[in-house]
Order: C-alpha cells, then sequence, then structure tokens
C-alpha cells in the first residue's frame, strides 16, 4: 500500500499526464473544481471538510489524501476532520468507517507533520 504522500504525488503526476493529453478538458476540469472551492457562502475551509466527507462516501483514495492534506492546510483541526469523517459514516455505513480507520487515519497522521 502507498504512503499518504505517495498517493498524493502520483495523483498530481497523472494530473499533469491527463492535462498534456486532453489540454482542453482537464484544465477546465480543474478550473470547474477550483471555482467551486473558492470561498463564498462556506469558506474554502467548510468546503474540504465537505470534501472529506464526499471522498470517504465515494471511496476514493487518492480524494481522500487530497483532501485530507488540503483541509490541514487550510487549518481544519484532526478533530473537525474525523466529525466530517462521522457524518460520512451515518450515510455510508462500514466502508466508510474502514477508510477512516486506515487511510483518513494515516493521512491524519503524515500531513499533520
Amino acid at each position: 500500500m502507498s504512503s499518504p504522500r505517495e498517493i498524493v504525488q502520483n495523483f498530481k503526476k497523472g494530473m499533469s499526464v491527463l492535462s498534456e493529453s486532453l489540454p482542453e478538458t482537464i484544465p477546465a476540469l480543474a478550473g470547474f473544481m477550483g471555482a467551486a472551492a473558492k470561498d463564498g457562502a462556506l469558506t474554502y475551509r467548510e468546503k474540504e471538510l465537505i470534501a472529506i466527507g464526499v471522498a470517504l462516501y465515494s471511496q476514493c483514495p487518492e480524494c481522500i489524501a487530497v483532501h485530507c492534506q488540503k483541509a490541514l492546510e487550510a487549518g481544519c483541526t484532526r478533530q473537525e476532520i474525523l466529525e466530517a469523517a462521522g457524518m460520512a459514516m451515518v450515510f455510508g455505513g462500514g466502508p466508510v468507517l474502514a477508510s477512516s480507520a486506515t487511510l483518513l487515519q494515516e493521512c491524519l497522521d503524515e500531513f499533520a507533520k
């Protein structure tokens, strides 16, 4: 299994390759994602907590790692991230619990350094 940092690095590398192969599609998607994450009625920080819940529910390891890192960088606390995970568990049950108990914990430990 890859470390959280390796997961993020591999994702970024893959996004670069895709951007070169799909020069109109991937940058447009990245722009859309950036626009959606900007402060509005919800802060970027709050949106990253939502992203954690959605990533866990979706069972996307890359999304979990990337958004855990971004949430911590945005100033979210470990407890806030775990509470977002708790809400995702309400809707996603056991699979979200499993990812929260493993990959999310590894990401929190690694990116909090």
